[in-house]
């Protein structure tokens, strides 16, 4: 398996030239060279595909000396001449880091002035972003968008998205990803590594690199024998840290204790289902709840074949066991629709919130038709405490079906929703629901928020993905949506799936890009 270390590009000189000894210097009064670098004519930020631009400054001991008769190289390795121009100007053909190595010779004495190494690095194209799946001519479809960012000479910061439609199949024409896209799953595999698995019907379930989206392993390779257990139809994936779950089709769910909670590829699942204690059957799963595994240290599933939530502890910090987990409610109010028995309710989202301090659910009560929303804090440091939960008729039932999509703002008060052909937002605080925006074609399909929550990604079902700023200015606009668009892309299929790609721990522990 190839991992590639995704980095951003640095340059240092010496500020004094080292000299290789080519005999007694001291009865020599050569031409000393101080060399730095134009920093302003010297790319730092690499992408791969771009060309790495390191200009030479030298300061002489004499200027009114010949300054032009000097033989230069640059070495990648030792030995390994890659130019011999003043300027270095070089394409690198993968991702990771060079060092590279700047000399001048004298023409007149032989004399050789090196530079201090410079340490290239070279960053993935694809390192951080949105990652968009589709169905596209009856396959599966890849697609992802990249945030660039630029100042200008006030020093203030703009942003461009780069668009890279369907850009597994302009990669590896040859090698087709399947069909009947499912599910994206975000897996961490070091602090500035992910990888990105792809779960569909038929053609298998794969890992790809998250550095330029190469195959990297097969889901049922990852179970004994390098084959799924009869009846397995993958359907989703969780990956949490220590511990990796597989959603199947019939409602089975299997996972596996990994030997480390970044390392992937080593552990296999095992082939016997998770028991649920009191389920029927062993329990129904249909579904694996979208949270911050992180945040919230457990994965969450609706067994909706015995009416409630169940789930396993996980953890990214420590390699303590998966437990089942306990709904502990604090206090315990007889109103209150609990998760451990949801008997004549259906669950239609489940949200986390507050860096997994929170959590709210959308309910409808199968009797009344009504909506209920809950929000409540919650501790999963040993039982999952659910603490001071409270429930209310929806304020925004009038603008919502059993069909809506979900999405809350996990660092505001702020929860989307997207009813066919219509996005709002409700206010947790104020209690008010308000149009963002509603467009021509499509239905939206999928809500999800950026790396800090500066934006969202919203996509619908005919190939369109919007991205929106979302501020104070932009939320109070009467057209929040025509107000806060940053960057719209179409033509990628039928979306089905949005994830975003972390690009490793580092960002996803600090919220960053």
């Amino acid at each position: 398996m190839r991992k590639w270390i995704l980095y951003s590009l640095f340059t240092c000189f010496l500020l004094n030239a080292c000299y290789e000894d080519k005999g007694k210097y001291s009865l020599i009064d050569y031409n000393e060279v101080t060399l730095d670098v134009v920093t302003s004519l010297t790319k730092k930020n690499i992408i791969l595909g771009d060309t790495v631009r390191i200009v030479p400054k030298m300061t002489w001991k004499y200027p009114d000396r010949d300054t032009l008769s000097f033989d230069y190289r640059w070495e990648m390795g030792l030995g390994n001449v890659v130019s011999t121009e003043r300027n270095f100007e070089y394409i690198p053909t993968g991702c990771g880091q060079f060092d590279v190595n700047f000399y001048m010779t004298d023409q007149k004495t032989g004399i050789v002035a090196h530079a201090s190494h410079t340490a290239i690095e070279v960053q993935s194209p694809y390192k951080v972003g949105w990652l968009i799946l589709s169905e596209k001519d009856n396959r599966t479809s890849l697609s992802y968008i990249r945030r660039d960012s630029w100042q200008d000479e006030d020093k203030k910061t703009h942003y461009e998205w780069v668009a890279y439609p369907d850009i597994y199949a302009d990669l590896y024409p040859g090698n087709a990803l399947g069909t009947g896209p499912i599910k994206l799953e975000n897996v961490m595999t070091g602090g500035e590594e992910d990888e990105v698995m792809v779960v569909q019907r038929t053609g298998g379930c794969y890992y790809l690199s998250g550095a330029d989206f190469q195959k990297v392993a097969a889901l049922h390779e990852e179970f004994p024998g390098a084959a799924y257990p009869a009846g397995v139809e993958p359907v989703d994936v969780r990956n949490g840290g220590w511990h990796d779950f597989v959603l199947s089709a019939g409602g089975e769910v299997y996972w596996r204790r990994n030997v480390g909670s970044e390392t992937q590829h080593v552990s296999a699942f095992i082939d016997i289902p998770l028991y649920f204690e009191g389920a029927q059957d062993g329990g129904k799963i249909t579904k694996l709840f979208d949270l911050d595994t992180k945040a919230c240290g457990a994965v969450l599933m609706y067994d909706e074949g015995n009416s409630r939530i169940v789930g396993r502890i996980t953890s990214f910090n420590s390699n303590s066991d998966s437990g089942p987990l306990n709904f502990i409610y604090t206090p315990d109010e007889p109103d209150v629709v609990k998760f451990y028995d949801l008997t004549g309710y259906k669950v239609l989202y489940l949200g986390d919130y507050g860096d997994g301090s929170g959590l709210m659910a959308m309910l409808k009560e199968e009797s009344t038709g009504k909506y209920l929303y809950q929000n409540m804090e919650m501790d999963s440091w040993i039982d999952f405490n659910i603490m001071n939960c409270t429930q209310e008729v929806f304020a925004g039932s009038d603008v919502i079906s059993d069909n809506t999509v979900y999405f809350r703002i996990r660092n505001s008060s702020y929860l989307f929703m997207g009813e066919g052909n219509r996005l709002y937002f409700y206010d947790v605080n104020t209690k008010r629901v308000k149009l963002f925006t509603s467009y021509t074609t499509g239905n939206i399909v999928e809500i999800l928020q950026d790396a800090d929550a500066g934006g969202i990604g919203v996509a619908l079902d005919d190939g369109n993905f919007y991205i929106y700023k979302l501020s104070t200015e932009v939320l109070a606009d009467d057209n929040p949506g025509e107000k806060g668009l940053l960057f719209s892309v179409s033509g990628l299929g039928k979306i089905v799936d949005v994830e975003w790609k972390w690009g490793g721990s580092y960002n996803w522990a600090f919220g960053r890009y």
